[in-house]
C-alpha cells in the first residue's frame, strides 16, 4: 500500500498542488487554485484564517514566498514567547502593516526612512522599547543636536536644529502607540503600553519658516524669462525654463504643494467650469480637490498652453524621456535655486517652493477658516496646522488691529 504523501511536502489534492509549512500555531497552508494561480492560508488568533494571493503561477516561487512568510511568523512567536519588543523588529512590522504609514507618499516614507535609520543607530536594533523612558528621549535628542551619531554607512550625524529630533521622537512614539494595538499570535498586545506616553519631545523655539512676498515673487518670474531667453535657441530649455515659470505662477496663486503642482495633467483644468481638479494619487493627504479659478488665472495658463505648442493632453510638466511621468522634484529646486541666483535675491532659508505656500496662506487670513483650508488643499484636522505653521502676522495687519476705532461702551457690552 503506497505510503500517504506528508502534509509539508508538494502534493495533489483533486489534482492541484497543496502544502503545508510550519507545525500548529505558526503553519501555513499553500495551494493551487482552479485557474493555476497559488494562494496561502494563515490561521490568526481572534480572527480565523486569512486567506491571500501570492500572485504567482509557478510552484518554486510560491515555495519560496510561503517560507519567507513563515520565517516572519516565527519571529512573532519568539516575541510572544519572552515579551521582547526590539526597535528593530518594531520597524520592521511598523513600516510593512501599519496604514499611517503606507498610506503616506513613497517621498514621505523615504524620509521616515531617514528618520528612522538615526533612532536605529542610536537605540541600536536590539533595544527593548519597553523600557524607554523620557530620559532616553532626551538623551536621544540632545546627542541629535550635538551630532556624531555613527549611523550604518559608517558616517556621523551633522549637528541639527530641534527640528529634525522632535521629528524623529515623534516617529518613535507614533511606531510605539501602534503597537498598543496590534494583537499578536497568542492574543495579548504587541506592547500592553506605550513607554513614552505624555513625554513631550523638545520644540524648534524659532522654527524657520519663511514666507515669499509679492516683490520676490515678480522678481524671480522676470528671472526665469530672462533665463528662458537666453537658451531660446534649444527648444527644450527654453521649454523647460517656461514650464518653470508655469510652476511658480501656479504655486503663487493657488497655494498648492509642490507635489501637486508638478503632476498636474492638462485635463484637471477645465476651462469652462473655471475649477482646477487635485487628483488624490497626487495629494499629501490622498484626498481629491474640485477647486474654483478666478477667471484671470485660467487666461494665463492657456498662455502658457499656447506657448508650449498647443499641449491638449498628457501631464503639464512630463519628464523629456518619459512623458507618462512627471518631471521630478530636484528638477524644479534646481530651477528655482538658479532663479535666485539670476535675480541676485537673498537666499530663504528653510524657503524654496513652500515659502510660497505660505505666502498664499498668510494673505487669506481674514477670509473663513473652512474655506481657506479647501481652496489650498488642508483637511479641517489640519487647522492647528494652517494657523501655527502657514499664516503668519504681518504689519499691516497688525496696524490695522491697534487702529480699531471702535470702543467698548456699556451699551454694547449690555451692562
Amino acid at each position: 500500500m503506497p505510503r500517504k504523501p506528508r502534509r509539508d511536502t508538494w502534493r495533489q489534492v483533486n489534482g492541484r498542488w497543496v502544502r503545508s509549512l510550519g507545525s500548529r500555531g505558526a503553519r501555513i497552508r499553500l495551494f493551487e487554485n482552479a485557474k493555476g494561480q497559488y494562494y496561502r492560508d494563515v490561521w490568526i488568533a481572534g480572527r480565523g484564517i486569512s486567506r491571500r494571493s501570492l500572485y504567482t503561477s509557478d510552484r518554486t516561487e510560491a515555495d519560496r514566498l510561503g517560507t519567507l512568510l513563515l520565517a516572519s511568523l516565527l519571529r512573532h512567536e519568539e516575541v510572544a514567547a519572552d515579551g521582547v519588543v526590539t526597535l528593530g523588529y518594531l520597524w520592521e512590522r511598523y513600516s510593512t502593516e501599519s496604514p499611517a504609514f503606507l498610506d503616506n507618499t513613497r517621498r514621505t516614507r523615504k524620509e521616515d526612512e531617514g528618520h528612522v535609520d538615526v533612532l536605529l543607530a542610536f537605540f541600536g536594533d536590539g533595544c527593548d522599547v519597553r523600557n524607554l523612558t523620557e530620559a532616553d528621549a532626551a538623551a536621544f535628542t540632545a546627542a541629535r543636536l550635538k551630532g556624531g551619531i555613527v549611523l550604518k554607512d559608517g558616517e556621523k550625524s551633522r549637528a541639527v536644529r530641534a527640528r529634525s529630533p522632535e521629528v524623529e521622537v515623534r516617529i518613535l512614539k507614533t511606531m510605539l502607540k501602534w503597537a498598543t494595538t496590534i494583537r499578536i499570535r497568542s492574543g495579548q498586545r504587541l506592547l500592553a503600553s506605550n513607554p513614552l506616553a505624555g513625554v513631550r519631545g523638545t520644540r524648534e523655539a524659532n522654527p524657520r519658516r519663511p514666507v515669499a512676498t509679492w516683490e520676490r515673487f515678480q522678481a524671480l518670474r522676470i528671472a526665469m524669462q530672462e533665463l528662458a531667453a537666453l537658451v531660446s535657441e534649444s527648444p527644450s530649455k527654453h521649454q523647460r525654463w517656461v514650464r518653470m515659470e508655469l510652476a511658480l505662477v501656479l504655486a503663487e496663486a493657488t497655494g498648492r504643494r509642490l507635489g501637486s503642482i508638478r503632476q498636474l495633467a492638462w485635463s484637471d483644468f477645465d476651462f469652462e467650469a473655471a475649477t482646477i481638479r487635485w487628483r488624490a494619487e497626487t495629494d499629501k493627504k490622498r484626498k481629491e480637490w474640485l477647486v474654483p479659478v478666478p477667471q484671470v488665472l485660467l487666461e494665463e495658463v492657456k498662455r502658457f498652453r499656447v506657448k508650449l505648442g498647443g499641449a491638449f493632453g498628457g501631464l503639464v510638466f512630463p519628464s523629456p524621456t518619459d512623458p507618462t511621468r512627471a518631471l521630478g522634484r530636484d528638477v524644479f529646486q534646481h530651477a528655482l535655486a538658479d532663479a535666485v541666483t539670476h535675480a541676485k535675491l537673498p537666499k530663504l532659508e528653510g524657503g524654496g517652493w513652500h515659502s510660497l505656500r505660505r505666502k498664499w496662506a498668510s494673505e487669506r487670513k481674514h477670509y473663513p477658516q473652512a474655506d481657506v483650508l479647501a481652496a489650498g488643499g488642508w483637511s479641517r484636522k489640519s487647522a492647528s496646522v494652517l494657523t501655527e505653521c502657514y499664516q503668519f502676522a504681518d504689519n499691516e495687519t497688525m496696524l490695522a488691529v491697534m487702529s480699531e476705532p471702535r470702543k467698548v461702551t456699556e451699551r454694547a457690552a449690555g451692562t
